[in-house]
């Protein structure tokens, strides 16, 4: 935040004069970057020629004082929250007399937070070290110079009083950069140009550019109407714009009517919003309560006026106070602060009162997997119009807003066997400025699929068993129970006479969900087969198998034949029926033999033959 090199020449033996180097530096009190102990660099000046002589310092730390802002005259509440730390680092260095003196600096990074009349420039980045990693920053140099021995003795000017600048926008300031100079010589102060980064090791001194609106002339831009007195050195103005501005100063030593030297030093001049302040409170569409927040100094002295016009009684003097008005509305509150002696500020706001926002949907139960959530908005607000919706599925890897519509359909992916729930967020928010929130788990449960085997062919009385896998997680209902040996269990016993479809109804454990399936048994004499005399696999989805219906028979083999007697088509599951195909292609339309054996009542050997037509 600023800084120095000063010198005191201690004494000159023959052809050396030996100097105390100071190097003074304002740091940010509030900084986490690492502190580099400075290192102070020396070269001859030889006008048009390089420098033929080069020095090092590194002077060690001999002080370290904290500094607040300087004293504001202006009446206010709130003073500038700025501080640093001013350290001290005190070295010797004998140097060798030199006609046209030395050059003195040392360079850094980085200068504090963005300075607002300062040019960024790319050359001039540099990187420090805050809580272990590296941040970019404007790199820094403060620099000073020797005169030559046709100078005689000469110490550079030092600060009489340790202080930083810190100042209220809109609020007059006067501030006196106060030097004195050990050899007594005339002081008289200018703006100069601050100079940026200057690689170790290198004589030129880099400057860096003014923002827009800023100059070497207008160093505190068109609107701060701030300026520096060059005989009193009293900085003194109306500050008009926030900001933090670079102050470069050129402490010129003048000595019977000559000038000698250029000192240089520079300062950070912060300009802050010392007024009071009061932000409005969130609008509260859920509560007539209200929590009143500021960032003002909690030393000061607090009256409030929360707006309610029908009483007096709607006051506090609670530096943070809570309030809970009579209705809903819209009230202007009003803050009066002051401090120990006697500085006021008035701030208004606006306090927007409502409570009458009800958010909540519901949705048609049950889900079952597969079937879209269908959800119903329940949200009211009598004070005003819900102009937004928005509906969130929450998930551990974040939120998916599938809706923004009143009442949405959620299509969602389920791929679980269990029930699942689903963590649904709604928000809404009202033409008030205000948002309201409702959250539910509706739960998704698994959809089974029921399958009561395929149609079939049983003789007659002949008991029969339903051929249904079953589970103990589930639960089975068959309807009609006419010919059933038990409505509720998987495989129940068919017996009877009389064709009938049956339908089941299958669910899970603890699940709303269900899932059917139809069987149709026919009767027939046995022990026989019974198969179609003609079918037309034509892909029409009618007729396009051929089945074989075994009555009181255990199928064993079956087998077509075409007419020149070649097998198209074998197999020993009973079950099995022939597509029309044979190697993968449909066959001609023509009759075709059929062979079934198997084992009858008794386990006699059972073969029946027969032909049927193959339509295309």
């Amino acid at each position: 935040m600023g800084g120095e090199i000063t010198y005191q020449q201690l004494s000159q033996n023959g052809n050396t004069n030996t100097y105390k180097i100071i190097v003074r530096i304002n740091r940010n009190c509030k900084s986490f970057a690492e502190f580099n102990p400075p290192v102070v660099w020396f070269y001859n000046n030889i006008p048009g020629f390089p420098h033929t002589k080069v020095f090092q310092l590194k002077p060690t730390q001999s002080s370290k004082q904290r500094l607040s802002v300087t004293k504001i005259e202006s009446c206010i509440v709130n003073p500038p929250d700025i501080c640093n730390d001013l350290y001290e680092f005190t070295g010797t260095i004998d140097l060798p007399l030199e006609p046209n003196g030395y050059l003195v600096y040392m360079t850094d990074c980085c200068r504090n937070a963005p300075q607002k009349n300062l040019a960024s420039e790319i050359w001039n980045e540099g990187v420090e070290i805050v809580a272990g990693i590296p941040e970019a920053g404007a790199s820094l140099t403060y620099h000073t110079r020797i005169p030559g021995t046709n100078t005689a003795i000469n110490s550079s000017p030092f600060p009489k009083t340790d202080s930083i600048i810190g100042a209220c926008v809109g609020k007059p300031l006067q501030f006196k950069i106060d030097y004195q100079d050990p050899d007594g010589d005339e002081l008289r102060f200018v703006i100069g140009d601050p100079a940026g980064g200057t690689p170790l090791g290198i004589s030129q001194i880099r400057t860096i550019g003014y923002a827009n609106d800023y100059s070497l002339f207008q160093p505190f831009g068109m609107n701060n109407n701030l300026s520096i007195d060059p005989i009193t050195g009293i900085l003194s103005g109306t500050p008009a714009v926030l900001g933090n501005y670079t102050i470069c100063l050129d402490i010129q030593e003048w000595r019977n009517g000559v000038m000698i030297n250029i000192h240089r030093r520079e300062l950070e001049l912060n300009v802050v919003d010392c007024n009071a302040v009061l932000n409005a409170p969130p609008v509260t569409c859920t509560s007539k309560t209200v929590l009143f927040n500021h960032s003002n100094n909690s030393s000061l002295e607090y009256l409030w006026d929360f707006g309610v016009a029908e009483i007096n009684t709607d006051s506090s003097t609670r530096i943070y106070p809570v309030y809970t008005y009579p209705k809903s509305g819209d009230y202007q509150v009003t803050l009066i602060v002051s401090n120990s002696i006697g500085c006021r500020d008035t701030i208004k706001t606006t306090a927007k009162v409502y409570d009458d926002l009800k958010v909540d949907f519901d949705f048609k139960q049950p889900i079952c997997a597969d079937s879209p959530m269908q959800f119903e908005n329940l949200s009211s607000f009598g004070s005003g119009q819900i102009i937004r919706y928005r509906w969130d599925h929450i998930t551990v890897r974040g939120s998916n807003n599938f809706s923004n519509l009143k009442d949405p359909i959620y299509n969602y992916t389920y791929t679980d066997t269990v029930p699942l729930g689903y963590s649904i967020l709604l928000t809404v928010t009202t033409d008030k400025g205000c948002t309201g929130f409702a959250s539910k788990v509706p739960f998704v449960y698994p959809k089974l699929n029921a399958y009561a085997g395929k149609d079939t062919v049983i003789g007659y009385d002949t008991p029969y068993e339903m051929p249904v896998i079953a589970s103990p997680q589930n639960s089975y209902f068959w309807s009609p129970g006419s010919g059933l040996s038990d409505t509720r269990i998987a495989n129940p016993t068919v017996t009877g006479g009389i064709p009938t479809c049956y339908t089941l109804k299958v669910w899970g454990k603890d699940s709303f969900c269900t899932s059917m399936d139809t069987v149709c048994i026919k009767y027939g004499r046995g022990p026989d087969i019974h198969v179609p005399t003609a079918f037309s696999p034509n892909g029409d989805g009618i007729n396009d198998r051929l089945y074989f219906r075994a009555v009181q028979v255990q199928v064993t083999q079956i087998a077509i034949f075409n007419r020149w007697g070649q097998t198209v088509f074998s197999s020993t599951n009973p079950n099995h029926y022939w597509d029309g195909t044979f190697q993968g292609r449909l066959q001609e339309r023509d009759q075709y033999n059929w062979l079934v054996k198997g084992i009858g009542p008794g386990n006699k050997p059972y073969i029946k033959e027969g032909s049927f037509l193959l339509l295309r």
